[in-house]
């Protein structure tokens, strides 16, 4: 080869790594960032004082709570406080972690409507979702993970507050519209796209994937966090979901546990 040849050769290999270099990063960046709707972190301790009395006393035989975990082999249950009594409600908080004939109270965790818990017996951890925020079309939920101490006590090691996810997934999750079709992309690549059918709602807005209302906890092995977007439409901030995918993602919490960071994204459509 000669010297004219190899000049040759080293530019049009330049301008290809120019060119993979510039389409990798468009690729990378495609879209317009999703919105979060939460402004700051969840209020996590609200619970009523009514809560913090009652359980200041209540055994795991009363009939105000409820069994949602109970593991027998490790003897490790877990119980939320539905009622203060019959004309207070717990407003959802309450919960109640027994290992052995130790029991731990936690008045200001909020379990929600469909709290959901694992005990991981040889790390010693407790694992408990329960939704922070809930209402119609709304459920944004706290992952708690509880430890038990060398007396069989629990106590409270980790928390996620949903507004770490929103965080995390409004600097990864990108979207372009393009009529009625709308494409997802994460980490670089296109994750799903899906049409939209909703058509009493006027003109989709131009800012108009949120993510924040629906955020749920797989807590399976391997954990997930589960982020379902929501269509913004012209005729208000209502979001609604009845052609939207949901994002799944493992994450590290990172910086003390505030920040996270999403990993291994993926989306499906629910059924």
């Amino acid at each position: 080869m000669t010297m004219k040849q190899i000049k040759q050769w080293l530019m049009m290999a330049t301008a290809v790594l120019a060119l993979c270099g510039s389409m990798t990063g468009c690729k990378a960046n495609a879209g317009k960032p999703v919105n979060g709707t939460m402004d700051a972190p969840v209020e996590m301790d609200n619970a009523p004082e009514a809560v913090y009395k009652v359980m200041k006393q209540i055994t795991r035989t009363d009939e105000r709570l409820e069994t949602i975990m109970e593991d027998k082999a490790s003897g490790v249950a877990v119980y939320s406080l539905l009622r203060c009594d019959d004309e207070t409600s717990s407003e959802g908080y309450g919960i109640l972690v027994a290992k052995g004939d130790v029991v731990t109270a936690f008045p200001q965790i909020r379990h929600g409507n469909m709290p959901r818990a694992r005990y991981d017996a040889e790390s010693d951890d407790l694992w408990l979702a329960g939704g922070l925020v809930e209402g119609t079309g709304v459920l944004a939920e706290a992952l708690y993970c509880l430890h038990f101490g060398n007396d069989g006590h629990a106590e409270v090691t980790d928390v996620i507050n949903p507004y770490l996810v929103q965080q995390a997934a409004c600097k990864l999750l990108t979207y372009k519209v393009d009529g009625q079709d709308i494409t997802f992309y994460g980490e670089g690549k296109e994750l799903t796209r899906v049409t939209n059918h909703i058509t009493d709602m006027g003109e989709i807005m131009d800012d108009a994937i949120y993510i924040g209302e629906q955020i749920t906890f797989s807590i399976d092995t391997p954990m997930t966090v589960h982020i379902t977007p929501g269509l913004n439409f012209v005729t208000g901030k209502v979001l609604l979901y009845d052609d939207m995918p949901t994002i799944v993602a493992g994450w590290d919490v990172l910086d003390g546990g505030q920040m996270m960071r999403l990993h291994d994204i993926e989306a499906f459509k629910e059924p």
